[in-house]
């Protein structure tokens, strides 16, 4: 599978659009940290129920300075050691929150962020919804791995203390923002709307009178990083919001027509996806490399590709499965944050 495939189911699948003037954002997870006073930290996770999963697994893993004490959590997570809770006993319907409790020797601490794992890290597996599914031909794993850097606060020696106040909350993203700017009005009638995103894409336009019903409005193509599109027919008569979606990377000319369900349309194409035994089983970090496991069926050709939010393939690596299983490595310090990784049939 070449890499304008790979990118573009990956966009299709899991990009959807934004309402009115004003961006939805498309939260995966909140990890709020504070120390509690003598080298306790409380991490609470709250894990969303992000509409572009069907099903999302995770596992957190924290930089603790010289741990002495932690406290399982609740509802089937349990220490693993290494710094990390996981979930024992099959994942809890989402959206769900989870606490856990670490002491260190010291009292100080600092904002943990940037490289090299120094504040969380959330690894995760993830099966992308059928919002819209079969834009690509092609077999690809059921599902993706990857994980996410996330910045909290940390035990450290007093000498490393940067003031930080004592509580810290992140909101992690792994599907990137639609910026949708403004509705473009001439003598109080909509003509078009001023989107912002970063790459030739096609996205639909949709308007709704009461934000339950929406109606195809137009294709539109985005002309980086901004885009103003109008047209000559006043907009009103679909409604007064308006949102746009994502269909596609590049310019899409072989489209349904705007009279069809698209997403119906898109899932008749779904056959054209072969179903594959190949899943990703597991990624982890070690000595600056991160390994990532492919359950596949001995003999078949397998690649492994490393994707950024944006469904850029970055990295890509082709082996053979001698067993059920095969092991890929990857650069950590050339990856983004966060990162995913998908298995597909080497050509």
């Amino acid at each position: 599978m070449n890499s304008s495939v790979c990118r573009q189911l990956w966009l299709v699948l899991i990009c959807l659009g934004l309402t009115t003037g004003t961006a939805r954002a498309t939260t995966f997870l909140t990890l709020q940290s504070t120390y509690l006073g003598e080298g306790w930290f409380q991490y609470q996770m709250v894990v969303m129920n992000d509409p572009f999963f069907s099903e999302a697994d995770v596992a957190m893993y924290i930089n603790i300075t010289n741990q002495i004490d932690q406290v399982d959590g609740t509802n089937g997570w349990s220490y693993q050691g290494s710094d990390g809770w996981e979930f024992t006993n099959g994942y809890p319907a989402r959206p769900y929150s989870e606490i856990f409790l670490v002491q260190s020797s010291e009292t100080s601490y600092r904002l943990g962020s940037g490289p090299n794992f120094a504040g969380a890290t959330v690894t995760f597996s993830l099966f992308l919804t059928d919002l819209f599914p079969g834009i690509a031909d092609g077999t690809v794993s059921e599902n993706i791995v990857g994980y996410a850097n996330v910045p909290c606060l940390i035990p450290c020696s007093p000498e490393e203390a940067d003031g930080s106040p004592t509580n810290f909350s992140y909101n992690l993203k792994l599907v990137p923002d639609v910026q949708l700017n403004q509705l473009i009005l001439t003598n109080g009638n909509v003509y078009g709307v001023d989107f912002n995103w970063s790459s030739q894409a096609t996205f639909l336009l949709q308007g709704s009178p009461d934000l339950n019903s929406w109606t195809n409005v137009a294709y539109l193509w985005s002309d980086p990083p901004e885009t103003a599109w109008t047209t000559n027919t006043p907009l009103n008569p679909y409604g007064q919001f308006f949102r746009i979606e994502l269909v596609g990377d590049g310019y899409q000319t072989n489209l349904p027509p705007l009279s069809s369900a698209v997403r119906a349309a898109k899932a008749a194409a779904k056959p054209h996806l072969t179903t594959t035994p190949l899943r990703v089983t597991n990624c982890h970090s070690a000595g600056g490399k991160v390994l990532v496991s492919v359950a596949a069926q001995p003999g078949q050709a397998v690649q492994v590709q490393a994707i950024n939010q944006r469904g850029v393939v970055l990295q890509s690596q082709q082996v053979v499965a001698w067993t059920s299983s095969v092991t890929v490595n990857f650069d950590s310090a050339s990856l983004p944050n966060p990162v995913f990784f998908q298995a597909a049939t080497a050509p």
